[in-house]
């Protein structure tokens, strides 16, 4: 099996809440902006003050930034996470969209799952995403540090192999 790492919902302008067992959260699409890789890794994000309200994304100056940029988010979380001995048997194709923000001194906090998969499958991608290490906080064109909140989505494939 395989893990891949892809975007989130291009360009809707509806509320979008996600039939699962897992608690709902829902997301407006239009809060969040897309962030342009050349990998698979694409990542949407959304700019967030001391109160957790919006930020324009026009104030933005500098993004949140992964140790080594987003190759190295990509290998991080390919490397890290650990697939569940109850799925080994299973074929699992599908999608789970977590939600993560990096506050003011860079650490990664309020891991979420927005769209769950698999119970256990969905365990997996919080704790990778959990453990991912301090990031370079995002700034505003004034200076200030600034929290930003990301969508991450993790595919899942069965190599045709198998």
């Amino acid at each position: 099996m395989t893990i891949l790492l892809l975007t989130s919902c291009k360009n809707s302008e509806k509320t979008e809440t996600e039939n699962n067992s897992e608690p709902k959260i829902e997301i407006t699409q239009t809060e969040f902006k897309k962030i342009e890789t050349n990998n698979s890794l694409e990542l949407e994000f959304q700019l967030l003050d001391e109160n957790d309200d919006i930020v324009e994304f026009a104030r933005l100056e500098k993004i949140a930034e992964f140790p080594g940029g987003f190759d190295s988010l990509a290998v991080f979380i390919q490397r890290n996470f650990i697939f569940p001995k109850s799925t080994d048997s299973l074929k699992i194709e599908g999608r789970v969209e977590t939600l993560f923000s990096v506050d003011t001194i860079g650490k990664v906090i309020d891991v979420e799952l927005k769209k769950g998969l698999l119970k256990d499958i969905d365990q997996s991608c919080l704790a990778v995403v959990s453990k991912l290490p301090d990031w370079k906080p995002a700034e505003l064109r004034e200076g200030k540090k600034v929290k930003m909140r990301f969508i991450l989505p993790l595919k899942f494939v069965t190599d045709k192999n198998e």
